[in-house]
C-alpha cells in the first residue's frame, strides 16, 4: 500500500498514465475501425490485412529515427506534439469518411449487415484510397513519436517501482483492449466517422494530461559530442555517457538500440522469441475479427474476440504486481511463453468462437507478470538517455514481424482458409516458446531484488 501511495502521490505517474491511456484508447478505436472499413469497401480480407501491414512497416522503419528524436529532445514536448497531431489526423479521417463514405440510405451490404449504413454514394470508391493515405500518416506520426511515453516512464517512476508500474500499465492495456473492440463496434453502428471523432477528443485529453507532467527526467543540454546534462537528476549524468550519442554517422546513431539488442546473446535470444510472439498472436487476433465480420456477424461481436484476451490480461494484471516480487522472474516468463503457445494452439483447433475466446483468455493470464519482469529488467539494463533508441529497435523488429505475419496471414486466409492459417500461426507460437525456454539465463532469472547479482553472473550486457 505504501508503494502505491508513493507511486501515485510521490510522482507524476498519474498524469503520465492519463496521457498514455487517452492516446491508447484513441489508437485502439482507429485500429479496430480501419481494417473493417477496408474490408467493407473492397470486399477483400487481403486488402484489409495489406493495409495494416503497410502501416506497420512504415511505423517500424520510421521508429529508428523516432528513437533518436526521443533521446535528443524533451519527451513531454514530444508527447504534446503527438497528441496535437492525433487531433488533426483524426479530424481529417472523420471528414473523409463523412465526405466519401456516406450512403444515401441504409443497406444490408455494409460491414455490419442490416444494422449499419452501407458505404455508398458517388465517391465511395475513393474512401479506401483516402483511408490508406490517412492511416499511413498516422503510422508516420506513431513511428516518430508513439514510443515517447514508454521512454519517458522510467524518468517519471523510480527504478525500484518500475515492475509495479508496468503491472499497472498491463492492467490498463487490458482494460483498453477489453473496451476498445466493443466500443469501436458500437461507435461504428452510430456512424462510421464516430470512432475518428472520439479519437480526436481523446487526443485533446492526452495533450492536457501530458502538459500537467512536471516531475520527470529530461535532458537539459546536448553538446556537440552528444553528451548530456540532466536538470532533474545530476547523478544520472554518469549513466554510461561515454557510449551515448557520439560523432558517429546519424544512421549508426539511429541503429544503436537495435544493434545492442542483436549483439548481446541474452537480448538477441529474447527479441527473436518476442518478435515471433508479437507477429503470430496479433495476426491471429486480426484474422479472427475479420473472419467474424466477413461472416456477417455484428461489429460488436467482432470486437469481443479481442475483449476475450483482454479479460485474461486483466485477471493476470490484478495478480502481477504481487507475483513479480515473490515468484522468480524466470518462472513467470517461462509460464508466460508456455501459456501463449498452449492457448493459441487450442484456439486454432477449437471450431466454436466461444471455445476460441476461452482459450485466448487463458493464453494471456501470465502475460502481465511476464511483461513486468522483462520490462523492468530491460529498463535496469538501459540508461535513461538511450531508452528511445532501444525502444525503437525493439519496435522495428517486433512490428516488422507483425507486418510480415499480417500480410502472409491475409494471403493465407484467402487461399487456404481461416482455420489452416491460424493453425500455422499457433505453430509459430509453439516454436517461440520452445526457443525461449532453452535459454538458461532467462528461466533462472530471480526476483527483482537479486537482479544485479544475476546480471553479473550471466554477463548480461548493459547499454
Amino acid at each position: 500500500m505504501a508503494s502505491d501511495t508513493e507511486l501515485w502521490r510521490g510522482t507524476d505517474y498519474g498524469w503520465w498514465l492519463a496521457a498514455d491511456t487517452s492516446g491508447a484508447v484513441g489508437a485502439s478505436l482507429i485500429a479496430f475501425a480501419v481494417p473493417l472499413m477496408m474490408l467493407a469497401t473492397t470486399g477483400s480480407s487481403a486488402a484489409a490485412t495489406t493495409t495494416e501491414s503497410v502501416c506497420v512497416v512504415v511505423q517500424a522503419v520510421l521508429g529508428l529515427a523516432g528513437g533518436v528524436i526521443q533521446d535528443r529532445y524533451d519527451r513531454r514536448t514530444l508527447m504534446l506534439i503527438w497528441g496535437a497531431s492525433g487531433v488533426v489526423l483524426s479530424a481529417v479521417a472523420a471528414a473523409a469518411v463523412m465526405l466519401f463514405g456516406n450512403a444515401p440510405k441504409t443497406s444490408g451490404h455494409g460491414v455490419n449487415g442490416a444494422n449499419a449504413p452501407a458505404f455508398g454514394g458517388p465517391y465511395a470508391h475513393v474512401l479506401p484510397i483516402a483511408l490508406l493515405g490517412i492511416v499511413v500518416l498516422f503510422s508516420v506520426r506513431d513511428g516518430l513519436l508513439e514510443n515517447t511515453s514508454n521512454a519517458m516512464l522510467r524518468g517519471v517512476v523510480p527504478d525500484e517501482q518500475l515492475p509495479h508500474a508496468m503491472a499497472l500499465n498491463d492492467a490498463r492495456d487490458s482494460t483498453v483492449t477489453l473496451a476498445g473492440g466493443p466500443l469501436g463496434g458500437l461507435l461504428m453502428t452510430v456512424g462510421h466517422a464516430v470512432p475518428f471523432l472520439t479519437s480526436a477528443v481523446l487526443s485533446v485529453l492526452s495533450m492536457v494530461s501530458a502538459w500537467r507532467i512536471r516531475r520527470y527526467w529530461k535532458r537539459a543540454t546536448v553538446d556537440d559530442s552528444g553528451h548530456s546534462g540532466n536538470a532533474d537528476d545530476a547523478a544520472d549524468d554518469a549513466i554510461d555517457v561515454s557510449g551515448a550519442i557520439t560523432a558517429a554517422p546519424r544512421w549508426r546513431d539511429a541503429l544503436d538500440g537495435m544493434i545492442w539488442l542483436l549483439r548481446d546473446r541474452f537480448q538477441r535470444h529474447l527479441i527473436i522469441a518476442a518478435t515471433m510472439v508479437t507477429g503470430a498472436s496479433n495476426a491471429f487476433l486480426l484474422l479472427t475479427a475479420l473472419d467474424i465480420s466477413q461472416g456477417g456477424s455484428q461489429l460488436i461481436s467482432a470486437g469481443f474476440i479481442n475483449a476475450a484476451s483482454a479479460v485474461g490480461m486483466l485477471l493476470g494484471a490484478l495478480m502481477a504486481s504481487q507475483l513479480v516480487n515473490r515468484v522468480p522472474g524466470g518462472v513467470l516468463v517461462g509460464v508466460m511463453f508456455a501459456l501463449l503457445a498452449a492457448g493459441f494452439t487450442g484456439a486454432a483447433l477449437v471450431p466454436s468462437m466461444v471455445g476460441k475466446a476461452i482459450f485466448m483468455a487463458c493464453s494471456v493470464l501470465a502475460l502481465p507478470a511476464g511483461n513486468a519482469v522483462l520490462g523492468g529488467l530491460s529498463n535496469t539494463l538501459v540508461g535513461k538517455d538511450k531508452l528511445g533508441r532501444v525502444g525503437a529497435g525493439s519496435m522495428v523488429l517486433q512490428y516488422g514481424a507483425y507486418g510480415v505475419a499480417v500480410a502472409l496471414a491475409g494471403w493465407g486466409m484467402q487461399t487456404i482458409g481461416y482455420g489452416p492459417t491460424c493453425l500455422i500461426l499457433a505453430t509459430v507460437l509453439v516454436a517461440a516458446a520452445a526457443y525461449a525456454l532453452t535459454m538458461r539465463s532467462l528461466i533462472t532469472l530471480p526476483t527483482p531484488d537479486r537482479w544485479a547479482e544475476h546480471i553479473q553472473r550471466w554477463s548480461i550486457a548493459q547499454f
